[in-house]
């Protein structure tokens, strides 16, 4: 849930170099061959026999075919996502039907990326080493051969945003947001945001964003160290068509809002006509920041006056946090109505503290059912799971939420949550500790 920051320089637009494309061989292998099978009838069976034999005989062909295919690692993946082993990433495409093959084919990322899925490819960012490279995906959605690449030398940036197949932009530990091609990942310009920039912050940092109606919201996280942020909101609201700011939002009720390790841009929620804008105070890191949703109605430039819902002051859920107690969310899902999913870390209710990278593992991270109209929030009956495994969350299609977990009582998980019962049962269990959850579609 908290990154773990290299030590971050603030980087000028000025001092980035864009490397050119990229091409590596592909390991898609050829389709394996169908197992043939062959029925004889017996003298004297029914036409209706012979056809239901038929049938059958059919029925064995296409099952052996798919079972031995899936052998072969052919079948149709649903995700994309991030594992850690150890203290370090890997991203790549998985099926929940198919856990015990999640790494297989997988690329090595250092300790700490973004990853996002776009017009069939998916774009990895390595945030070790600063660049954003662009794979395509074969039928199966396997990933395949790194088709394009950008590098941002010594920059942290993950987050896109994209306009349509040949636009969009990216933010991050920059004074800029820069405008880029996302097939050739080349740069084609950049929207100059240094004016913006508080007199105590090292870099601006355009992180969280979300582009409604043709205006891109992107928080100002006004970096004044690796961790500690600003002490107020700010979104800056972009025209997409002239690439030129329209206004800042502005508001002190909380710190600033949206994230740098948020590459799905889901701190950023649009539900009920409003953009919902969360602040997590820096994680604890800066005393005295307030953490809390504000909102932005669609269309306007001012953040609502009437709204604020401030987690650590107004949340207590029995049994699992106190009302002013510190906690933070980690990055949602996209919402279903006004309702969204997290896992809220209660480090503080647990006695628990940051202090060096095992924390990470501890199990501090409950997860939590939100309707962000009503400012409700309730707790869910799966265990806690610890922060590195607190980015996995999906509302599936049918309303239910799959959750990723690493968790005490169940191990390396994957966990399906009904919200019509209330009930939670686990559907997978992973070697590894599973991380982001990012739809092929």
């Amino acid at each position: 849930m908290k990154t773990r920051f290299l030590a971050a320089l603030a980087v000028s637009f000025s001092m980035l170099v864009a490397c050119g494309d990229d091409n590596s061989s592909s390991a898609n292998g050829d389709d394996e061959k169908e197992l043939s099978s062959s029925s004889s009838e017996k003298s004297g069976d029914s036409e209706n026999k012979s056809s239901s034999s038929n049938a059958k005989s059919s029925d064995s062909k296409d099952n052996s075919s798919s079972s031995k295919k899936e052998e072969k690692g052919e079948y149709k993946r649903e995700f994309a996502t991030a594992i850690a082993s150890g203290e370090t990433m890997f991203v790549g495409t998985m099926s929940l039907d198919h856990t015990d093959d999640i790494g297989a084919d997988y690329i090595e990322v250092g300790t700490r990326a973004g990853v996002v899925y776009y017009d069939n490819s998916l774009f990895i960012a390595d945030l070790d080493v600063g660049t954003i490279a662009r794979y395509s995906l074969d039928a199966n959605n396997k990933i395949g051969s790194k088709t394009a690449e950008l590098s941002l030398a010594g920059a942290w940036a993950n987050h896109i945003y994209f306009v349509n197949e040949e636009k969009a932009y990216l933010g991050g530990m920059l004074d800029s947001l820069l405008i880029i091609n996302p097939k050739t990942m080349k740069r084609t310009g950049a929207i100059d945001l240094s004016k913006y920039k508080n007199d105590d912050a090292l870099v601006v940092s355009p992180g969280t964003g979300v582009i409604v109606d043709g205006r891109l919201y992107v928080g100002l996280l006004q970096n004044v160290s690796d961790y500690a942020t600003g002490n107020t909101a700010q979104v800056a609201i972009i025209d997409i068509k002239k690439d030129s700011v329209i206004a800042v939002a502005e508001d002190d009720r909380v710190a600033a809002v949206g994230s740098l390790d948020d590459s799905q841009n889901q701190s950023f929620i649009v539900a009920d006509g409003y953009i919902y804008c969360y602040s997590n105070a820096s994680w604890g890191y800066a005393p005295g920041q307030v953490d809390g949703f504000l909102r932005i109605k669609v269309g306007e430039t001012e953040f609502d006056k009437d709204y604020q819902w401030l987690v650590t002051k107004d949340v207590a859920i029995d049994g699992v946090t106190k009302k002013d107690n510190f906690k933070y969310l980690s990055p949602t899902t996209a919402a279903n109505g006004t309702k969204v999913y997290s896992f809220l870390n209660v480090m503080v209710d647990l006695q628990q503290v940051w202090t060096d990278m095992d924390s990470y593992h501890n199990n501090t991270c409950k997860p939590v059912e939100i309707d962000l109209a009503k400012k409700t929030m309730k707790a869910l009956p799966i265990d806690y799971s610890s922060s590195w495994a607190s980015y996995g969350k999906y509302i599936d299609d049918d309303g239910t939420v799959i959750f990723a977990v690493s968790t005490e009582k169940d191990g390396n998980a994957y966990f399906r949550y009904d919200p019509k019962s209330e009930k939670a049962e686990k559907i997978a269990d992973i070697k590894q500790i599973p991380m982001w959850l990012v739809p092929l579609k």
